[in-house]
């Protein structure tokens, strides 16, 4: 991959962190205006709690996509540092694999369960948003998931497809 992709990627990484960080700020903001008008006496914003939940929703599973980028998702690493290098990278590689596939599998049929949502066209109750936005971040995030883990793996392989691995 070419010096200048990387630099493309990492500013895409910073961005998307500071997205998620103003996004996080402004839900902190909504629910402390939110709670000083329930219990203050002053009016309440009506759908606030479905923003808060759809947006909780929405960094989650993009944090989730840089997470497996960064590799900082949850997970058990006691054999791989048990391993040598070789087969910890072979490890990891089969890894990434494994969990593409997953990831595609759940994001395809999280896009077939947004389209019935789609099709009856179902609104949430406060603000009337289309529910096909808060479930389309399932879609995004596994589906993000997989592609990053597929990359990953396809880079953690190409030691042992050149001969080099191991």
């Amino acid at each position: 991959m070419s010096p200048s992709l990387f630099r493309v990627e990492a500013v895409a990484i910073s961005c998307l962190r500071g997205l998620l960080g103003l996004g996080l700020i402004l839900m902190v903001v909504l629910n402390v205006a939110n709670a000083v008008g329930r219990y203050g006496g002053l009016p309440t914003l009506t759908g606030a709690d479905e923003l808060l939940v759809f947006g909780m929703i929405w960094i989650v599973m993009v944090g989730a996509i840089l997470a497996t980028r960064d590799r900082t998702h949850l997970s058990i690493d006691l054999v791989p540092q048990r391993l040598s290098q070789g087969p910890r990278a072979l490890l990891l590689a089969a890894t990434g694999a494994v969990t593409a596939v997953v990831c595609a599998f759940i994001a395809f049929h999280s896009l077939t369960f947004v389209e019935r949502i789609a099709a009856i066209g179902q609104t949430s109750m406060g603000l009337g948003i289309p529910m096909v936005i808060p479930h389309l971040a399932v879609f995004a995030g596994f589906a993000g998931i997989a592609v990053v883990a597929a990359i990953l793996a396809l880079f953690d392989f190409r030691p042992f497809l050149t001969g080099s691995g191991g």
